[in-house]
């Protein structure tokens, strides 16, 4: 097993490096090369957690034999295969004229809950190899979005990678689900190094990353750039906030809802 994936990781590890500063392969695209690379970025952002989404599910399946941890190591590589399949179509279409299709929201009704849970599995095992104190808050009722799960999803785990990698061992990271008026709240709040005045201001810009708590995981400048964007694809806001180096860090995401409590009468039940 170690083999496919040493030579899965090392190709990501080379669309990535396409695109950092002074890769001498985009010297001087036009307009659409440079859309296809930053799209060929950021789909091998995007398949490399999912890599280490199952690298964690792997450790846990040698961690233990129980049917509990079996299920849930289950649960967590099927989604991301399929994660996957959809960021390789992705990665084929980077190069055509109808690129743009491939990135379609597919929306359907569903509880924000269960997204919000499945990025939480998703990054449960990191978090608990570095000791961190995850506190999660959740509504009782459900919060109905029209939105497309996976793409949120992705938007949730990539916050909760940056709170887990920005945040020492040991410390605390506190997810908080609420409603705001017509529209959903998710708060993302971490114990970690913090971020400067000059960092917030271009924190969800593309390849921009500070420095993270262990030297040798320094990230591609990516995921909150997607973040972003995957946010506004749903009608929705997010920023970031902090009081300083030192002082943690905090990032909201408001989304707008279709029903807070009882669902549509289309509803799509969300798959787990």
């Amino acid at each position: 097993m170690k083999m496919p994936n040493s030579i899965v990781a090392s190709s990501v590890s080379r669309l990535l490096r396409w695109r950092q500063p002074g890769a001498a392969i985009f010297t001087a695209p036009d307009a659409p090369t440079a859309k296809s690379a930053d799209v060929i970025a950021t789909v091998a952002h995007e398949l490399r957690n999912s890599l280490a989404v199952m690298t964690n599910a792997a450790a846990l399946l040698r961690s233990s034999a129980s049917t509990a941890t079996i299920e849930q190591a289950r649960t967590l590589i099927e989604r991301h295969v399929g994660h996957m399949n959809r960021h390789i179509e992705e990665l084929l279409g980077a190069n055509t004229e109808t690129s743009g299709s491939a990135q379609a929201l597919q929306r359907s009704h569903i509880d924000l809950r269960t997204v919000v849970g499945h990025a939480l599995s998703s990054i449960a095992p990191d978090m608990a190899q570095r000791a961190h104190r995850l506190i999660v808050n959740l509504p009782d009722d459900a919060i109905w979005v029209h939105a497309d799960a996976s793409r949120l999803e992705q938007a949730f785990t990539n916050l909760l990678i940056n709170a887990a990698k920005y945040t020492p061992d040991g410390g605390e990271v506190v997810v908080t689900l609420e409603m705001q008026g017509t529209h959903a709240r998710l708060r993302i709040r971490d114990s970690g190094i913090g971020i400067d005045a000059a960092m917030l201001q271009r924190v969800f810009e593309l390849y921009v990353q500070g420095p993270t708590t262990r030297p040798l995981e320094s990230g591609s400048g990516i995921g909150l750039a997607l973040v972003r964007e995957l946010v506004e694809k749903h009608g929705g806001t997010v920023r970031a906030t902090s009081a300083g180096l030192g002082l943690g860090s905090e990032f909201t995401v408001i989304l707008p809802v279709l029903w807070a409590a009882g669902p549509p009468v289309d509803t799509v039940s969300p798959q787990s």
